[in-house]
């Protein structure tokens, strides 16, 4: 049986000067067993819209480059669930930039997740984006 649990959130504001942008920085980790994974997704909002930046994972324990994760960031609003970006390769520790011109309407509900996979203990550490 797989368990997954979403251990903490952090949600942190990072001070700007005046009529800059304010860059946001949120925090989940999920556990498997003694497999755990983690997640942090920088973004920052203008204009009416969230802008994610880039994220930083860490994850283990692995035994080579056996890992994968997998990134997705969405958002839902009153028409469905929209896809803003979608990324799956191997599991590395540390940051990882993202394309520039994303974008998630500010009424809408955003979240970004990594699934981490070790090959038998997957979890998933997924934020809010608001």
């Amino acid at each position: 049986m797989k368990t997954v649990v979403a251990a903490a959130i952090l949600i942190t504001a990072l001070a700007t000067p005046a009529q800059a942008a304010t860059v946001k920085q949120v925090t989940s980790t999920c556990h498997a067993g003694a497999f755990a994974g983690t997640f942090t997704l920088r973004y920052e909002t203008t204009g009416g819209y969230h802008h994610p930046l880039g994220s930083y994972t860490t994850s283990g324990p692995y035994i080579g480059d056996s890992g994968t994760q997998t990134l997705r960031i969405s958002y839902v609003d009153g028409l469905g669930t929209h896809a803003v970006y979608t990324w799956a390769g191997p599991a590395t520790n540390g940051t990882q930039s993202l394309p520039a011109g994303l974008a998630i309407p500010a009424t809408a509900r955003g979240t970004a997740s990594v699934k981490f996979d070790n090959g038998s203990t997957p979890c998933t550490a997924t934020v809010p984006i608001t």
